[in-house]
């Protein structure tokens, strides 16, 4: 059961890697643009992964007891607070972006892009919340491989190539819109798995 979360942790080291590789082309500025706006960012998801754990014991308790019903209805209150939560974080960041960069990194140049690629991703950062509850409840419910499968999507199976592949065709901006097209892609591998899960359920 602990393996999706080993994904999780380990392939997010990766993808930091990775895209720190691909911020080196364009220099400093971009490094350092991008370091800040993954600390961040990784601020935002663990709110949502918070939710997600605090979802688990609900989730395991009533699936082993049968009570498919409470399932689904603690996975939809979640799915809604995580998200509801997540909009609010995002509008705060894309208002506050220059400040919280400058908290960071005062020079004009890392601030133009840790704001670019802080409003490219508060536009998808709202996703999170509708996959990381499905990542949470296949977890739980035993479903190890599916589970697996969704916590590599984010973090490696898209990030890894899109970040080797975007910069080619939009230079640094596709550094910066990596992680948002990667959470794109999640939730549309994410939501036929949960459909087909959700329809089990009934």
């Amino acid at each position: 059961a602990g393996f999706p979360s080993m994904m999780r942790q380990g392939l997010a080291s990766v993808s930091t890697m990775a895209l720190n590789a691909q911020a080196a082309v364009y220099g400093d500025i971009a490094i350092a643009a991008m370091s800040v706006v993954s600390r961040i960012f990784n601020f935002v998801f663990s709110v949502a992964l918070g939710i997600g754990q605090g979802f688990q014991p609900v989730c395991g308790y009533n699936y082993g007891a049968g009570l498919y019903a409470r399932v689904k209805e603690g996975y939809w209150f979640c799915v809604r607070l995580a998200t509801g939560v997540l909009v609010a974080l995002a509008a705060l960041l894309w208002m506050f972006a220059p400040h919280l960069v400058e908290i960071f990194r005062s020079d004009p140049a890392v601030v133009a892009v840790g704001v670019s690629a802080l409003h490219i991703q508060c536009c998808t950062v709202i996703l999170n919340g509708f996959n990381m509850m499905g990542n949470m409840m296949t977890q739980t419910m035993g479903r190890t491989g599916i589970a697996s499968f969704l916590a590599l999507c984010r973090q490696g199976l898209f990030l890894a190539p899109i970040v080797l592949v975007l910069p080619l065709a939009f230079g640094v901006l596709g550094v910066e819109m990596a992680q948002s097209v990667s959470d794109v892609l999640t939730i549309a591998v994410t939501i036929p798995f949960m459909r087909r899960i959700l329809r089990e359920l009934s």
